[in-house]
């Protein structure tokens, strides 16, 4: 009788702990990521973006219908992260997966159409069904919208329908970034300030119009010249430093050096030789010589 009784308490001590760990599952969402990659773990930085949220964040994902593997995955993986942040920030990450062919709610529009008129490029993609081929739309984009404010994420590096499983690793790999990089653009009232230096006959002309071009999206890029402004701004965050060709000044060195100790960053794209690529179309070697930019003490 007594080990009856021992067995059935046994029984419901069990069923007790089943629950508690389940409720507990159900309130505290955790995941081990065993993966090599660190896939399902969250960059601190990301981390603090998530927990400086005060008003909530709507996603539209435009990955919804007939793909071949490689978008399937794609969508999958989207979907993993989104709701990665959502275990984060439950409270302030919304997120759902639409078909560019559903029309906008109260419109005859669709979205893929708002979507060509926000900028994003489509892709053509021709599907292989069991009835045959059929060309479908696909847009590997995300609509993120946050304070009043929206912008696409890129999910897909690609621009053809050849689908390349590079492609579509490197996509996964990227997506945090992409993400953390919108959602950081939306949060911000101001663009970041980088300052273009002058003075030591860097580019100034199409080559400085095309890095204007691809960065004015989210950053503020200004020209400043080192010989003459007395200190670099702590506004400016960053300085780039393209293909000098002339020697730096010590007062110069000391005016980065002093940016650089007040937490300013550098980017430097340096050629310390003198071998154009002009040179070498008129016969096939040349002698390269050294700029002397007196930069290797820094």
């Amino acid at each position: 009788m007594d080990k009856l009784i021992a067995s059935k308490l046994g029984w419901l001590w069990l069923i007790i702990g089943l629950l508690v760990i389940n409720l507990a599952a159900s309130v505290f969402h955790s995941r081990i990521d065993l993966t090599k990659e660190k896939r399902y773990t969250l960059s601190s930085a990301t981390g603090t973006l998530l927990n400086g949220l005060t008003e909530p964040v709507e996603i539209d994902v435009f990955l919804k219908g007939e793909f071949p593997a490689g978008f399937r995955k794609l969508a999958n993986s989207t979907q993993e992260f989104l709701q990665l942040l959502k275990d984060r920030n439950g409270s302030n990450i919304h997120y759902r997966f639409i078909s560019p062919q559903e029309n906008v709610p109260g419109t005859n529009t669709s979205y893929g159409d708002s979507l060509v008129n926000m900028g994003a490029v489509p892709i053509n993609l021709t599907v292989q069904l069991e009835a045959g081929q059929s060309s479908n739309i696909i847009f590997p984009v995300a609509l993120m919208r946050y304070k009043g404010k929206q912008t696409l994420v890129n999910l897909y590096p690609g621009a053809s329908g050849r689908i390349s499983q590079e492609e579509i690793n490197s996509a996964e790999a990227l997506m945090e970034y992409q993400f953390a990089k919108t959602l950081d653009n939306l949060n911000r009232n101001k663009k970041h300030i980088i300052g273009y230096a002058v003075g030591n006959g860097e580019p100034v002309d199409t080559r400085a119009w095309d890095i204007n071009e691809v960065l004015r999206k989210d950053y503020d890029l200004r020209l400043f010249n080192l010989q003459t402004f007395p200190v670099i701004p702590d506004s400016m965050g960053i300085l780039m430093i393209v293909k000098p060709v002339t020697q730096f000044s010590e007062q110069e060195k000391l005016k980065i050096d002093q940016f650089l100790m007040r937490g300013g960053k550098l980017l430097c794209f340096i050629d310390n030789l003198i071998a154009e690529q002009d040179s070498l179309s008129f016969k096939p070697e040349t002698i390269a010589y050294d700029r002397n930019l007196n930069l290797t003490d820094m």
